[in-house]
């Protein structure tokens, strides 16, 4: 993972004002589709679905996870489109996700999130990076409305 997680990080330096240079790389683990649903409700586990899994859910980022923040993501098996891949972490999609939680990742680096007034402030960049990034590599964007629900899920 760690060539993906360069090349996105560069990705992210040179389509946004961050400085990306020096960033340490956040730790990355992979999860089938129900422990990210257990990782997600742990602080909640009254709300986890009856079935134990929340298909809503693609990655999350936790800042005060390991010394550098983590990265827990879908299992790239598991994410749309894999098998067209025969190495489905070159799936765009999959590469999408991570970006976003990098986006994340690099706000929290670069003490960006500190200034926010709610922790769901840095969504909408981390969505318009998602679709830029998408639309550069040619891919189709499987969020109708990007722009929409960019805003909706920044708002505090």
């Amino acid at each position: 993972m760690d060539p993906i997680i360069d090349a996105l990080l560069a990705w992210i330096g040179e389509n946004s004002a961050y400085d990306v240079a020096g960033l340490p790389r956040p730790a990355v683990v992979l999860l089938a589709p129900g422990d990210l649903t257990r990782e997600y409700y742990a602080a909640a586990p009254q709300l986890l679905p009856e079935d134990g899994v929340d298909d809503r859910l693609l990655a999350l980022y936790s800042a005060e996870d390991g010394p550098d923040g983590t990265l827990y993501l879908l299992a790239p098996r598991h994410v749309p489109d894999a098998g067209r891949w025969d190495d489905p972490t070159d799936n765009p999609l999959f590469r999408e996700i991570v970006l976003h939680e990098l986006v994340h990742h690099v706000q929290w680096q670069t003490g960006a999130a500190e200034t926010w007034p709610c922790p769901q402030f840095g969504e909408q960049e981390a969505y318009t990076l998602g679709g830029i990034y998408l639309r550069q590599v040619h891919a189709a964007d499987p969020i109708p409305n990007r722009g929409f629900w960019a805003r909706t899920y920044s708002i505090c």
